[in-house]
């Protein structure tokens, strides 16, 4: 029984206050926590020839100041770590045992951590030559469903194991909870305390810190541990532990030596489908992965290639070499666990020969990323080499800091999956940070003289089930629509109706809003996460999901043309959205007038009487129909008009004798035009509604504008704003940095251009990219480039022929080995060929591809015609096409050797293969029979299964017909020769047959055949005719025919 109730209510009480006080979020749920559960499963202790005492021992690494207590039994013990430090705790090897020795019966052997801070705990069980350990999930990420992964394997025949053996594999379950019933089902026999066999349930009911082993002869992967009488909202979750007395991993390699196997069990809702293996460093055994799966029918590939079909509570085995990583993924859920194998699989020569021995951890799928943790490379006796495998998105490998270090140079990518890239590090024991801002999962292991540990340094444990909708006071078009300045009401739909407490955070304000559905406004621009961790019942065992995902807040704007005064009655104007962005339409809204026609960026108004209120009103909209910024002209409505200024260039570069021109700034229908100048020369007509100008040279200045009238109401017009005119100096520029050499085909190199003089306002026209208006051109490939570069008054120079050459070329080493398709439509041919030049690493998109220095493989291929693309480091695209061949398609013919007679079995067919590859091998669906033969049918389909001698198996149906029968009389009748006179039929059938003589006497009538005699005596010789009559059923209608001719009876 748990002690000291008080005690741990004061401290809830001041853990709550704590939490308050700094104002926590609920994060993701990880490895990191502040309440834990644990237990430690049986390790091989001896006593005898040699002592080997194991002793359990909790490792307590802090990310911030913590204080808090560890208990067991009528044991309490406190400690108090700052950040970065950590707390070890060994268990009295003259106290209480604490590791489970039993099978099948229920203890009281939890283990319960409590803590002020937010802590990463890891568990260790050590015996000389006989230890591992595990990380521990905080109450947080445990569960209420599980499927173990432990391991069991004998030794391979022929094997001297000498004094090692094999012991059993073991599970551990610890309630955090009472009255928490659990139901395990066996994967395998438990023979103590009496025997049971795989696939038997147990069933039990624990009270909170009650824990129970079983340990099993075989192998218990795949065994299921579920808590049967929970609820949604109550706190009834186990700890659940897998691995195996002291076992040898050794299939491959013949080895015997054994270690303790110790794993926590991740639950069933954390299980991912994409996993990377990283090999350990220290070791030239290479790993054996086991993949657990979740649900039936789970399709299991290695490296985009499928290995294995397994259902749920199975599992299945790789081996991979000691530098090979590996893409493991799945259609569905699936548990990845590694094992380091026994020192005999180690290449038996070198300084690491005798290094390491089994151990176990489990891997955490792609996706549950983890942005800091802290983590212990534990103290052990024999432990000589600590490492961390760590494993990041590619793009954010350089955000990686290791104990304050940045070790993004240590990345590289991963075979096959350029999206991540992986690094193993050296580490001295002792406690450890590592974090990523963008995400990271990491594994610490080490290795010694026939020693070995290995845990997760820290994981995440989310699980994503629920949706969210958005809804404004408009339609809008999508899902998870985020609005610049509109109030929005977001709502989260759980899938599961247990969760009923929401929390959102939304990356542009710092306070929570908690609630189903909340309101929510973005007021600036930009890409914001949205965090919703979602709980049950009133948070007391703060189970929780999180989901996390990503909106794009546009500004949708633009500027609107058109004049501001107008003729009343009169004038019809068209008024125009300009330079629109971010908007795919524009919702007009005109005050004061009539719209006569719109479109989506201009509106055409026939304005009325005097209005105070007059305006147009432009709302430009985005693609989902957010609306942006309101753009808005006032009218005003009045004989009296003052049009805008002049449309036209305002500072001019000088050319002598280049005239200029210049516009009215609205054109309206019905308008009569004058113009006026200063300090310049009208060289046009100055009553049009454009006029050429000449100016004088650089330096000067002058004014130009216009007098504007309607041609229907001559008292409605005015003098338009005056535009001022400079006549600046010459524009000047050069190049001033570009790119010398690009891999032909990459897009790498850059050109930039530096200006003075002219206007200060410079355009730039590239002549490889029109849409380009900038000082500089990148991404750009080997060739010869031009650019014109102009400034506001006109004034431009043209720079051409500069050249970006092309770097040595990225080649194919030798050729290409093709393995064509095994059938004609399967996909596993493959592509394997070598490359040299370019820059190294080189990639292949494609999930179906592994990159192994300057080898490249391709799987999974169909037969047909390929175009692939080899992209090196510096931008080198070296193309490749290629066609992979297979069997022509198998096809079957059917010879219909004998109809099938009225009701009998007598029809027959024979099966004629061609294509794929021979020979073939025939299997009959009707009746199991082989060969291409199928005899004593009735009428009907036969399906046949042909497998050629690739294994490639179609199925084909071939037909058997019921015919009438076929009767055929002879034309002559040899009595030397023949008994009797009859027919000749395909078909049994019952007949009637009279023979007349040549006088057309019936000489003889029956149901047999003719003997040639009449009354007993021999007929003569000569011709005689007959009639035959026969009947028989078909398709259940009965028929009857009848045939005549003659015949010559001869002696």
């Amino acid at each position: 029984m748990w002690f000291n109730l008080g005690r741990v209510k004061g401290f809830l009480v001041f853990l709550a206050i704590l939490l308050a006080s700094k104002n926590l979020t609920f994060g993701q749920s990880t490895t990191i926590g502040r309440e834990f559960f644990l237990g430690f499963m049986e390790n091989n202790r001896t006593t005898t020839p040699v002592l080997r005492l194991d002793q359990a021992s909790i490792i307590i690494s802090a990310e911030e100041d913590a204080t808090g207590v560890i208990q067991y039994e009528s044991n309490s013990i406190p400690f108090s770590v700052k950040a970065g430090d950590q707390f070890v705790y060994a268990f009295p090897e003259d106290g209480l045992d604490m590791i489970h020795r039993t099978s099948r019966r229920i203890e009281n052997k939890g283990i319960y951590i409590m803590s002020s801070g937010n802590i990463s705990v890891h568990a260790f069980n050590f015996r000389a030559r006989s230890a591992d350990g595990t990380v521990i999930l905080p109450l947080p990420s445990l569960g209420k469903d599980y499927y173990v992964t432990a391991h069991h394997e004998n030794f391979n025949p022929g094997v001297d194991p000498g004094s090692n053996v094999n012991y059993e594999s073991t599970l551990l379950v610890v309630a955090v909870e009472d009255n928490t019933q659990v139901e395990i089902s066996l994967s395998a026999q438990s023979n103590d305390p009496i025997p049971i066999p795989p696939g038997s349930t147990i069933s039990v009911e624990l009270s909170k810190g009650e824990s129970y082993q079983v340990k099993a002869v075989g192998d218990l992967t795949g065994s299921r541990v579920r808590v049967v009488n929970s609820t949604g909202d109550d706190c009834k979750n186990v700890a659940v532990f897998g691995g195996n007395k002291m076992t040898s991993v050794a299939q491959e390699c013949d080895g015997s030596t054994g270690d303790h196997l110790f794993q926590q069990t991740y639950p069933i809702f954390s299980w991912g489908k994409e996993y990377v293996h990283i090999p350990f460093a220290g070791r030239t055994s290479g790993e054996m992965v086991k993949v657990l799966a979740a649900e039936n029918n789970t399709r299991v590939f290695v490296n985009g290639q499928q290995r294995a079909v397994i259902n749920a509570g199975r599992h299945v085995s790789f081996s991979f070499g000691r530098e090979e990583l590996a893409n493991i993924t799945a259609d569905k859920p699936i548990a990845v666990t590694t094992f380091a194998k026994s020192y005999f699989c180690n290449i038996q020569s070198g300084q690491n020969a005798s290094n390491g021995d089994p151990t176990m951890i489990t891997l955490s799928p792609n996706n549950q990323l983890i942005k800091s943790t802290v983590f212990s490379a534990v103290q052990v006796v024999g432990i000589v080499n600590h490492f961390v495998n760590i494993l990041t998105k590619t793009e954010s490998k350089d955000k990686t800091i290791l104990d304050g270090q940045n070790i993004g140079a240590s990345f590289q990518p991963v075979p096959g999956n350029a999206a991540y890239s992986y690094a193993r590090v050296e580490v001295s024991e002792g406690s450890h940070s590592l974090s990523n801002e963008d995400g990271l999962i990491g594994y610490v292991y080490g290795s010694g003289f026939i020693e070995s540990y290995g845990y997760s340094a820290g994981a995440s444990i989310n699980n994503l089930n629920f949706e969210t909708e958005v809804a404004y006071d408009f339609d809008v078009v999508g899902d998870k629509v985020a609005c610049l300045g509109e109030q929005a009401s977001w709502t989260v739909n759980p899938r599961d109706s247990k969760f009923v407490i929401f929390e959102w955070k939304f990356e542009n304000e710092e306070d929570i809003k908690e609630g189903k559905t909340v309101e929510h406004l973005f007021d600036e621009p930009g890409v914001y996460k949205i965090k919703i961790s979602a709980m049950t019942g009133d948070r007391s065992c703060d189970e929780m999901e999180e989901a996390e995902f990503e909106v794009t807040v546009v500004e949708s704007k633009g500027s609107l043309e058109g004049p501001e005064n107008v003729c009343p009655n009169i004038d019809e104007v068209t008024y125009f959205f300009e330079n629109p962005e971010n908007s795919s339409s524009v919702l007009w809204e005109v005050v004061g007038g009539q719209i006569l026609e719109e479109d989506a960026y201009s509106v055409k108004v026939l304005w009325g009487d005097f209005d105070p209120e007059a305006k147009v009103i432009a709302t430009p909209l985005t693609e989902e129909g957010c609306q942006g910024i309101a753009q808005e002209i006032a009218v005003f409505i009045n004989d009296s008009i003052i049009p805008r200024k002049p449309k036209g260039i305002a500072e001019i570069c000088y050319d002598e004798g280049v005239s200029q021109f210049y516009s009215v700034a609205d054109l309206i229908p019905g308008r009569v035009y004058q113009w006026f100048i200063e300090g310049g020369e009208i060289l046009s007509q100055s009553d049009a509604y454009e006029i050429e100008v000449l100016w004088p040279g650089p330096g000067s200045t002058g004014q130009i504008w216009y007098e504007e009238y309607s041609g229907a109401n001559a008292s409605c017009g005015g003098e338009s704003e005056r535009l001022v005119v400079n006549v600046n100096t010459p524009l000047q520029a050069e190049v001033a940095d570009f790119t010398e050499l690009v891999c032909a085909g990459a897009n790498a190199g850059s050109i930039e251009m530096r200006t003075s003089g002219g206007s200060g306002n410079y355009e730039f026209i590239w002549t490889h990219d029109n849409n380009l208006k900038g000082p500089k051109a990148e991404n750009l490939q080997p060739g010869v480039y031009s650019v014109i570069v102009k400034d506001a008054g006109g004034c431009e120079l043209f720079f051409e022929n500069i050249e970006i050459s092309e770097a040595p070329a990225l080649q194919l080493s030798g050729e290409m080995n093709i393995e064509p398709a095994r059938c004609f439509d399967s996909e596993d041919g493959s592509l394997s060929f070598e490359v040299l030049g370019g820059v190294a690493p080189y990639t292949v998109l494609g999930e179906s591809v592994l990159v192994v220095g300057s080898s490249i493989q391709v799987f999974n291929l169909a037969k047909g015609n390929y175009a692939i693309e080899v992209i090196d480091a510096g931008g080198c695209v070296l193309p490749l096409e290629f066609e992979v061949g297979a069997p022509e398609t198998m096809e079957t013919e059917f010879i219909l050797e004998n109809v099938a007679c009225p009701g009998s079995i007598s029809g027959s067919i024979l099966a004629i293969s061609k294509g794929g590859v021979g020979p073939y091998a025939y299997f009959w669906e009707f009746d199991g029979s082989v060969g291409p033969r199928l005899s004593q049918l009735g009428p009907g389909e036969y399906t046949l299964r042909v497998t050629d001698s690739n294994d490639c198996e179609q199925s084909f149906t071939g037909s058997v017909t019921e015919d009438a029968p076929q009767l055929r009389m002879p034309t002559g009748f040899d009595t030397q020769k023949e008994s009797i006179f009859e027919g000749v039929s395909n078909c049994e059938v019952a007949f009637t047959l009279m023979i007349y003589s040549k006088w057309g006497e019936l000489v003889y009538v029956g149901n047999e055949g003719w003997d040639g005699t009449i009354k007993g005596q021999e007929a003569p010789m000569g011709v005689y005719s007959y009639m035959i009559e026969y009947s028989y059923t078909i398709d259940g209608t009965a028929r009857t025919e009848k045939k005549a001719g003659v015949f010559t009876l001869i002696r």
